[in-house]
């Protein structure tokens, strides 16, 4: 083989070598490049990311500081609304009725309490509570043989009053 041969056509193997050698660099300097803007699109993601992460942690915390400082005054106002408001009941209450006025109130309502216990134990109230009870008993007798008494075709009593226990 002659070394015109080897030289000549532009797809000889030591032009393709030379070429090859040539754009190598190029080759390697680009693929740098390519790494490095994907290396800083990944570092930006996870700034990114990162970011994300600490505004939700201070969102976070912000949002915890806000409850509980939401049932502290809940639980502070909670408990001065109720004693406020008692406290200004009361002094109306006692505006209302005055000194002498209170004691008679008082005394009125002892007296009423006093008449109501009495009636609760009077003879009279008495002797109605045991003929309503009387009657209740009637009631629920008359009721528990009235579906015996239509099963075997009598008549089931209708005057509860005259029935005898």
């Amino acid at each position: 083989m002659a070394a015109s041969d080897f030289w000549s056509g532009a797809g000889g193997p030591l032009a393709s070598a030379g070429l090859g050698l040539i754009g190598l660099p190029f080759q390697i300097a680009g693929q740098r490049r390519q790494q490095d803007i994907m290396r800083s699109g990944l570092e930006a993601q996870l700034r990114a990311q990162n970011s994300a992460l600490e505004t939700n942690a201070m969102l976070s915390r912000e949002g915890m500081y806000g409850q509980l400082g939401e049932s502290l005054g809940a639980r502070v106002f909670g408990q001065t609304a109720e004693d406020l408001a008692f406290g200004r009941q009361k002094e109306a209450r006692e505006s209302e009725l005055g000194g002498r006025l209170a004691d008679l109130a008082f005394g009125y309502g002892s007296e009423a309490s006093r008449r109501e216990r009495s009636a609760a134990i009077s003879p009279e109230r008495q002797q109605a509570q045991r003929f309503e009870n009387l009657l209740a008993m009637k009631r629920g007798q008359a009721l528990a043989e009235a579906p015996m008494a239509a099963m075997f075709g009598r008549k089931a009593p209708t005057n509860v009053s005259s029935m005898v226990i």
